[in-house]
């Protein structure tokens, strides 16, 4: 019902276009909706690279600080002595993470690496964590010498000034983040770096990404380091801006061709249809004869009509127009067409050989139709041809509903007709089913005849398929036959079988076959007279 609706309606230009408007939109929501989920998906891949990138670097800060406070504290020379200093300045040299190395005793400050030795020890300002080993954690101090703050770690009778710009280089303008210190043993984080959380003290938080409100995080450890990262969906979806408008623009335009190719497609679809239609009217259709022969004499016993159309100088294939003419209800005048021709071109060379047979294909409507059923036995009485001159080749599909099947093939059988399954193997019957159709043969699928040779499974089913056509006492076509080892195959299986294809002849004209069989006669003769 639906079908018929759209068919209805597809032929208006307002439905068409609204058909085109509604795929363009579509097309375009869907180009939106995809761009997000790339978005999405991307980011979290980056904020993943991003993330993990942070987090060594933390974690090489922190594990410079545990080295150099053990080395200090470790110290060979005498406290703060001029040897000291200079020990501890060639280390500071060497460090990347750190901007100063200092010793302190009895809460006082004494000297360092940058600064030397002061006058007189300097009282240390209160810390803002202690460790459970330990250690003094100040997360801002004030720095004299540059007058900016950065982190200090201590312990023992030393202490280590972080490098404020230790994270610079891997800023990001799309994230936000913040790394903390997280000491052994101990639930709490310190906030060292970074513009989130930076001094402040929390709980350790569970290792993972999510989504909170309009920001999108992601929590990861290792060591002594956590790190957490924030974006912003809006400024992803700001900076993602040139490749949804890109993916909009491009699913409004995927959408837009699909209506305009469905739009062509109907009107070729109906173009073909107009034009099959009025070929049958005018009779444009032309048939084409392919010989059937016996496999071991090589004679012609049959010939299969084969439709044929030009439209215009083009040669329209057969699968083509009659599945056009399947789908539009033209296949009853389409068969009735070819049947015609075949009585125009052939009926007084049937009645003149009785032994002769012509091979027509018919559709499933064919089949089931009583009134063409009717027609036919009463053209073929007005030409004077035998019932069972014209043979009638239906598909296994057409035996699908096997019970009206197998009333409609009685049918045309009390009439004098022989029927044959074309294709035999490709569809619907079963070999057992055979039995129960009524019919008079079976022509086998080229397709088998094409694993002759080859070593394919499928050869090894070719004598269960005459095996049990035999059984059944049915009449036997091989299709496809082009070598002369696939006959010889066939003719080394079964006594009598016939075949079909382009090693006995191609399609060809009336006069064509009728010379062959002429020709098959003559030899005949010739050779019963020697």
């Amino acid at each position: 019902m639906r079908i018929f609706w759209m068919r209805r309606y597809f032929d208006r230009a307002w439905f068409r276009s609204l058909l085109v408007a509604a795929l363009i939109i579509g097309g375009g929501i869907c180009g939106a909706w995809i761009s997000k989920l790339v978005i999405v998906s991307s980011d979290r891949a980056d904020m993943r690279r991003y993330t993990d990138q942070v987090l060594d670097r933390a974690v090489d800060v922190f594990a410079e600080v545990d080295d150099m406070l053990a080395v200090i504290n470790g110290s060979p020379f005498p406290f703060c002595s001029t040897e000291e200093i200079s020990y501890l300045r060639d280390i500071l040299f060497r460090t990347k993470f750190l901007k100063d190395l200092g010793r302190v005793k009895d809460g006082a400050f004494h000297c360092s690496a940058v600064f030397g030795k002061g006058r007189k020890p300097m009282p240390l300002i209160t810390h803002d964590f202690e460790t459970l080993d330990g250690k003094l954690i100040y997360t801002k101090a004030r720095l004299a010498i540059s007058n900016t703050t950065a982190p200090i770690i201590g312990t023992g009778h030393a202490n280590v000034v972080l490098d404020p710009q230790a994270f610079e280089t891997l800023k990001n303008p799309d994230y936000t983040f913040s790394v903390m210190f997280n000491p052994v043993g101990m639930p709490e984080t310190i906030g060292l770096f970074g513009t989130l959380n930076q001094g402040a003290i929390g709980r350790v938080r569970p290792s993972g990404g999510g989504r909170q409100g309009s920001t999108i995080f992601r929590n990861v450890c290792k060591k002594t380091a956590c790190v957490t990262v924030n974006v912003e969906v809006g400024r992803l979806e700001a900076s993602a801006q040139p490749m949804t408008i890109i993916l909009t623009l491009f699913g409004a335009a995927l959408g837009g061709a699909l209506g305009v190719i469905l739009i062509l497609l109907r009107r070729n679809t109906m173009s073909m249809k107009a034009r099959l239609q009025q070929a049958i009217a005018r009779k444009r259709l032309t048939v084409e004869y392919q010989p059937i022969v016996d496999i071991v004499t090589g004679k012609p016993v049959a010939a299969e009509a084969l439709a044929r159309w030009r439209d215009n100088g083009e040669a329209i294939s057969p699968d083509v127009f009659i599945s056009v003419a399947e789908k539009s209800g033209l296949i009853n005048r389409l068969t009735t067409c070819i049947i015609e021709h075949v009585l125009d071109d052939m009926a007084a060379f049937l009645v003149a050989n009785r032994n002769f047979h012509i091979n027509i294909n018919i559709s499933a409507a064919d089949l089931f139709d009583r009134q063409f059923n009717d027609w036919l036995a009463a053209r073929l009485k007005a030409a004077n041809v035998a019932s069972d001159q014209i043979l009638l080749e239906i598909t296994e599909q057409s035996t699908a509903n096997s019970s009206d099947a197998i009333a409609a093939i009685r049918r045309l059988r009390a009439r004098g007709h022989k029927i044959f399954i074309d294709d035999f193997g490709t569809g619907y019957s079963s070999l057992a089913y055979l039995g129960e159709l009524s019919v008079d043969g079976i022509k086998i699928d080229r397709s088998f005849t094409r694993t002759i040779g080859t070593g394919s499974v499928s050869v090894s089913i070719i004598p269960q398929i005459i095996g049990m056509a035999h059984v059944h006492h049915l009449a036997i076509v091989v299709e496809g036959i082009e070598t002369e080892a696939q006959r010889d195959y066939f003719a080394a299986l079964v006594p009598k079988v016939d075949g079909q294809g382009w090693l006995f002849g191609r399609p060809t004209t009336s006069a064509a076959i009728r010379e062959m069989l002429h020709a098959s006669r003559e030899q005949s003769n010739a050779t019963s007279d020697i």
